[in-house]
């Protein structure tokens, strides 16, 4: 098995704009909501809590046309803060073994929403889009255009697993020896589609998302872009393993058993050669729906019971669809650096109380740990679409 090594995150989302931020915010006891009301993206001018990123985000003024896109501006706002990192293992290598995976599942959706519109309002397009922008392909092209990447160079998009199976197709690419460092993560964007989408299909919560919580009522979608540098070279955070399922049991929603959920976690673990019981945290899916909480409950119930603190943090997030797999372990990246220096876990942030029907597991309330070296993730998606990622440390 090769060191598939984490060197470096960039990340930006509704808790922060860079990794000191995120950090600070996900491990400190507030009150602090960070989620926001936005009342421009239902058709039905209903406001609905999100994920958003609210800071200026850079300029693609000086960017080729067909790569101006909110989704674009996000993926340059993680990419930036990597860029010495990749700069000091890129003068060991050619280009043409630098390669780019990214995750998304809605791309530059909502710059062809604009478009359509102007095309309603004035029945012309704006001369300045171009489809392509709309591409699944459009971000991981534009940040191998910045890095001069000729490896390989693709996106991937299985609605809320993307951006995961991002960084296991990352791994493998470099198990196949067709490339020395890959770009890899994960972007989306809030637009229209994705919000009436989910409010359509009743998943969408009537205020902030409640996971595993006895009020829980669906969802708050977000935003953001996480992105990782790997290759083999070592350093203390990797990619350890990974483990995937497919439920194939219904187009959207879970098998209610949780077996695809289960299955991906054993196989993580299995392929780690750890026991469930040596993790310190499970960062799980955890919606805020019902039918997810409840079949991931019995899911991590079955996996480790009461041995392993585990919670969701899309209370401080939403729910970033394709980019969540990355953002979330972006998340688990940062609790596992030197940087967490009290060794704090997440809560699992909700209003009221627990779901006392749920399967029992042993649910973080922001706790300090003895140790924090090995941490597991799970992104469950539309179609039954499993995929569970174990990070671990090697500090030295």
């Amino acid at each position: 098995m090769i060191t598939a090594s984490l060197h470096d995150l960039g990340i930006i989302c509704s808790l922060g704009t860079d990794k000191n931020s995120v950090l600070m915010n996900l491990t400190r006891k507030t009150d602090e909501e960070f989620l926001s009301l936005n009342s421009h993206l239902l058709v039905n001018g209903e406001s609905l809590y999100v994920g958003q990123v609210n800071a200026e985000l850079p300029s693609l003024e000086n960017e080729e046309s067909h790569f101006n896109s909110r989704n674009n501006q996000l993926a340059l706002a993680a990419l930036t803060q990597i860029m010495p990192t990749i700069a000091r293992l890129k003068a060991q290598q050619t280009s043409a073994r630098i390669g780019v995976v990214i995750g998304t599942s809605t791309s530059g959706i909502l710059e062809g929403e604009q478009a359509r519109a102007s095309l309603l309002a004035t029945g012309d397009m704006p001369q300045a889009f171009h489809y392509s922008s709309q591409e699944m392909i459009a971000p991981a092209q534009f940040i191998a255009s910045k890095l001069a990447a000729q490896g390989p160079v693709y996106s991937i998009s299985t609605a809320c697993s993307s951006s995961a199976k991002a960084l296991h197709s990352a791994k493998m690419i470099l198990e196949s020896n067709l490339a020395d460092i890959v770009i890899c993560g994960g972007v989306d964007t809030l637009s229209q589609l994705p919000s009436n989408g989910f409010k359509s299909l009743e998943s969408t919560a009537k205020s902030y998302c409640n996971p595993f919580g006895s009020e829980r009522d669906g969802i708050n979608i977000g935003e953001g872009a996480a992105l990782f540098v790997m290759s083999q070279a070592k350093d203390d955070i990797k990619l350890l393993s990974v483990g995937e399922s497919s439920d194939a049991y219904h187009v959207s929603a879970p098998d209610p058993e949780g077996v695809g959920a289960l299955a991906s976690m054993k196989q993580a673990v299995e392929k780690a050669n750890i026991a469930a019981e040596q993790l310190d945290y499970l960062n799980l899916h955890g919606t805020g729906t019902p039918k997810n909480d409840d079949m991931e409950a019995k899911a991590v119930s079955a996996f480790c019971q009461q041995a392993v603190l585990a919670g969701s943090t899309k209370r401080f997030t939403g729910h970033t669809l394709g980019a969540a797999g990355a953002i979330e372990a972006g998340l688990i990246w940062l609790l596992l650096s030197k940087e967490n220096t009290k060794r704090l876990i997440p809560e699992n942030k909700i209003d009221g109380n627990l779901d006392s029907s749920l399967s029992s597991f042993k649910v973080s309330s922001g706790e300090t740990v003895a140790g924090l070296s090995l941490s597991l993730s799970n992104s469950f998606a539309f179609g039954g679409s499993n995929i569970s990622l174990i990070l671990g440390t090697s500090f030295e």
